[in-house]
């Protein structure tokens, strides 16, 4: 099984558990504390981890001990660190995130004063080891020239994006993506009300890609390379206790499962199983298998 690269942000997420949400002015007590690996790319990083695959991370942090911890947070999680980025200055990324306890709902205050990965950063790498390069869609204008430096080596391997905000430029990143992996934020800032509708409108401008959208308790839906829509119903547990990264989770089955040779609808139905197991726990532990179809 060849390496995978994940390019994106690495956060230090500190979670406080509350039993409801608070009322501007008052004062609360919260039930817990726990100082956690965040950020998309870092999330989708250890899931891929756990399911077995060596991952490495690409991502910037600040020479604080904040970054620390989250060095050791990603190494406990499996995560290569080697080719992680110290910058001169700024603080390491932190999301200050309430937790309702009652469904799992949650409220993100995220601080960032870091400067993003700049192109250097990443073709500083060797990147013909990697069978999977999957990049978090921020940072546009940068993401977009490290992907067309891989298109125009003819980088053998796979490239993924997620697209879960509506950054200006976006659009360049599909281009140049094996698989484009959008969110219900995304779709409705468009003006779509459902994943097929924002599929079907960026299916042009991505016409070599899959493409995936997920809609919360609707499950998710894609649009193989041939154009042909399939969809996977969600999977939800029995009560939902943390949603925290949920899509974070799905974009790393997708990867897993394909990359491990799985068709389109059975990818869909194991990422969707796997999220649907995150958000019935805490955190991402024992996220360790995929549950795909037997040969």
């Amino acid at each position: 099984m060849s390496p995978l690269l994940v390019i994106g942000n690495a956060v230090l997420d500190i979670i406080l558990s509350v039993d409801h949400f608070p009322a501007e002015d008052e004062e609360m007590r919260a039930s817990a504390r726990q100082a956690t690996l965040g950020g998309n790319a870092a999330n989708t990083a250890q899931v891929l981890a756990g399911l077995g695959h060596s991952v490495s991370l690409l991502a910037s942090l600040a020479p604080d001990a904040d970054a620390v911890e989250l060095r050791r947070l990603l190494t406990a999680a499996g995560v290569d660190i080697h080719s992680m980025v110290i910058a001169a200055a700024g603080h390491t990324p932190v999301s200050y995130i309430l937790l309702h306890e009652a469904n799992g709902s949650r409220t993100i205050v995220h601080h960032r004063d870091l400067a993003e990965l700049a192109f250097e950063d990443f073709r500083a790498l060797l990147l013909h080891r990697y069978g999977w390069i999957h990049f978090e869609g921020r940072n546009v204008a940068e993401v977009a020239r490290m992907m067309r430096h891989l298109r125009a080596r003819s980088f053998a391997g796979r490239i993924s994006v997620e697209i879960e905000k509506d950054r200006p430029g976006i659009e360049t990143l599909m281009a140049q993506a094996d698989l484009v992996l959008f969110s219900r934020a995304f779709a409705q800032a468009r003006g779509h009300s459902t994943a097929a509708a924002l599929l079907a409108a960026m299916r042009p401008l991505a016409p070599q890609a899959m493409l995936s959208c997920t809609w919360g308790e609707q499950g998710a839906w894609a649009l193989d390379d041939a154009g042909q829509l399939h969809h996977g119903p969600a999977s939800p547990p029995a009560r939902v206790v943390d949603t925290i990264g949920a899509g974070d989770v799905f974009n790393a089955g997708m990867i897993a499962a394909l990359s491990g040779g799985a068709d389109l609808p059975a990818a869909l139905a194991a990422a969707n199983e796997l999220a649907g197991r995150k958000v019935g726990q805490r955190g991402f532990a024992g996220l360790n298998r995929l549950s795909l179809p037997t040969p």
